[in-house]
């Protein structure tokens, strides 16, 4: 199944016609599958591998696909994705498209995403990121902030805070608070196109949306990724 996430990413990179382009490589496990505030997975963690092209024009193309790390926990997921973005002033944004492929579970979706971010302040960096699927007809906004802290040459570690917002995205019965989420990733460049990236990241789920969906408030999880750019 790697090798399809790659082989897709491949056969659309023709299609562009960019010049230039730039390629990175993602091979990792995550302790636990955490997203918008909740575990995706009954238990055990994730591995990950993933690809992404990146073009002179804006547009990133990437594969991702993960597979349960535990052998009792059937699930897999593909994700297909092409993305532009654009810089004006100390603003960064960008817009996405993601398919969704659940092999396993014999289902699949279709996600829009935009985001922006604003680069103008020397202590952080303020982000929202939006996104909206077409299988659940609901909307999620994420809108943190961020900063990377240059240890050394190599070094870097960037912390940051995300609040979540579901809006019929992950439960159709809740809008507004969702979870809050804080972490840091660990990055260290141990060559010129090899990476070491640690995440850690804590979340806490809105109580009454955990309540009324009988899952765990807090979540803690770890991961460890290695990346090659070239």
């Amino acid at each position: 199944m790697m090798k399809r996430s790659l082989i897709a990413l491949a056969l659309c990179l023709p299609a562009i016609g960019a010049g230039a382009a730039e390629y990175e490589v993602d091979f990792g496990y995550d302790s636990k599958y955490i997203s918008q505030g909740r575990d995706n997975l009954e238990q055990g963690g994730i591995y990950w591998a993933s690809g992404a092209a990146g073009f002179d024009n804006g547009i990133v193309l990437s594969a991702a696909y993960g597979y349960a790390a535990d052998s009792d926990v059937d699930y897999d997921e593909l994700n297909l994705g092409i993305e532009y973005g654009f810089e004006l002033g100390d603003f960064a944004f960008y817009g996405s498209y993601t398919r969704l492929e659940f092999f396993k579970d014999d289902e699949a979706d279709n996600e829009l995403g935009a985001g922006v971010a604003y680069g103008g302040l020397s202590w952080f960096e303020p982000f929202i990121d939006y996104v909206y699927s077409t299988e659940s007809e609901g909307s999620f906004v994420e809108i943190g902030i961020q900063r990377e802290f240059a240890l050394n040459e190599r070094l870097a570690l960037t912390p940051y805070v995300i609040a979540g917002l579901d809006y019929g995205y992950a439960n159709p019965d809740h809008d507004g608070e969702n979870h809050l989420a804080v972490g840091a990733t660990l990055g260290y460049q141990l060559t010129e196109q090899l990476g070491l990236t640690l995440i850690a990241e804590h979340t806490e789920a809105h109580r009454q949306m955990a309540k009324d969906e009988g899952i765990e408030t807090d979540q803690t999880w770890a991961g460890i990724h290695l990346t090659m750019a070239f």
